[in-house]
């Protein structure tokens, strides 16, 4: 009976400490200038012909952006009136859009480069 309350304390533990980290990941909030800062760094590199630095800065601004559509997400879920919701659901239309066409331009950066960087600043556009 011992071993089966340990356990059942345990369990429990356990899903209360998940559920503290995952609602620390959802307070992340991507400023428009953090992200104009890592866009045109991965430009700068691309330019440069860099494409290691650029490979690894591309991975920076598409963590940003998850983090960016993340935040949109949670803003709906918690908008205080339908107005609001209905304003942050057009947002993060845009968003996704942007997001599935910047995602077509990383299989080449060196070529995609102006379309890539055109593409981000429509995102970086959208980040409140």
């Amino acid at each position: 009976m011992k071993r089966f309350l340990f356990a059942c304390i345990l369990a429990t533990a356990t899903c209360s400490f998940v559920s503290v980290q995952h609602a620390s990941a959802q307070s992340v909030h991507v400023t428009a200038s953090a992200f104009t800062t890592e866009v045109n760094l991965l430009d700068s590199y691309i330019a440069a012909g860099n494409m290691t630095a650029a490979q690894n800065e591309w991975n920076t601004v598409h963590t940003m952006m998850k983090e960016v559509l993340a935040y949109s997400k949670t803003s709906i879920q918690t908008a205080a009136t339908a107005a609001d919701k209905a304003s942050y659901q057009t947002i993060l239309t845009n968003q996704i859009n942007i997001y599935h066409t910047v995602w077509g331009l990383k299989t080449d950066l060196a070529t995609n480069r102006a379309a890539l960087h055109t593409n981000l600043g429509l995102f970086d556009a959208t980040i409140y």
